[in-house]
């Protein structure tokens, strides 16, 4: 249920952020790295200007995994930390506002500009792009578009977590390095380790499995998907995708990624600040 308190919360995240350019900065951004890799991204084989469709989401995914993950847990890894500095925590701890309005609120702001920002860049890249590939491309382009927006309100849920366990600023800047680290190299540095020790001998279900729990690989996959392309290079290594990982399934996972650590913020928020 939404509550004017909440509602409150949520309109002043994305006022600060829209009246600090912090949208306008992140969707220019999107939308000149877009055109950009979308121009040069055959450079390396002697080849420049604007490609298939499938091949420009395919260079697309490798920025932002990297990129939308950083920004996210950015973005919300201090709104406990912030609060704290400002001396606002303990004014919104002594009003009638509850923990849940307060987390939503938080929430729902950051989210707004997040996906305000990914759909503006991402947009306006995405019209020079048809114009060049036609309109048949629209749709894995629209798909390619969602998913980085729920790559992003993961990564936003994750923060939340991490501002609730870590408040102190500098401790919460060395967790979001580390989960950024460990998601987007670290995890699949292991899985890759992990067929080398075994020889490529571990399943394919098994190796599928240990993607799904990962929100990068869930993107890269759903991407992948969505070009039709039904395997995922690691390493050296092709590991081709079981009959059921398919896009239902991976949204549902994602959604319990984004709804999990959002319901274990509220819990360790109200065990922590509220007696």
């Amino acid at each position: 249920m939404y509550t004017d308190a909440m509602i409150a919360i949520a309109h002043k995240e994305l006022a600060d952020k829209l009246k600090s350019r912090w949208v306008i900065v992140i969707a220019l951004g999107f939308a000149v790295f877009t055109v950009v890799i979308a121009y040069f991204g055959g450079a390396t084989a002697g080849v420049t200007g604007f490609r298939r469709m499938d091949a420009t989401i395919a260079s697309l995914t490798s920025l932002v995994t990297y990129f939308i993950p950083i920004l996210a847990l950015t973005l919300g890894g201090g709104i406990i930390a912030d609060e704290r500095d400002r001396g606002t925590l303990d004014l919104f701890l002594s009003s009638p506002l509850s923990v849940g309005e307060f987390i939503a609120g938080k929430f729902w702001g950051l989210f707004f500009a997040l996906t305000l920002s990914t759909l503006a860049g991402f947009g306006i890249s995405g019209i020079l792009l048809i114009t060049k590939l036609g309109t048949g491309t629209l749709g894995s382009y629209i798909l390619f578009i969602i998913n980085s927006m729920v790559l992003g309100v993961i990564f936003l849920s994750i923060s939340f977590l991490i501002s609730v366990l870590f408040y102190e600023r500098s401790r919460v800047i060395a967790v979001t390095v580390f989960v950024w680290l460990f998601f987007t190299i670290l995890y699949d540095l292991g899985v890759i380790g992990l067929l080398v020790t075994t020889k490529g001998e571990i399943s394919t279900g098994i190796v599928s499995m240990l993607l799904m729990l990962n929100p990068v690989d869930i993107y890269r996959t759903l991407n992948f998907l969505s070009i039709g392309e039904f395997s995922v290079v690691l390493g050296l290594a092709s590991v081709e995708f079981p009959s059921y990982m398919r896009p239902v399934l991976l949204w549902g996972v994602s959604f319990l990624w984004i709804v999990l650590p959002l319901v274990l913020s509220y819990y360790l928020f109200k065990r922590r600040y509220v007696s």
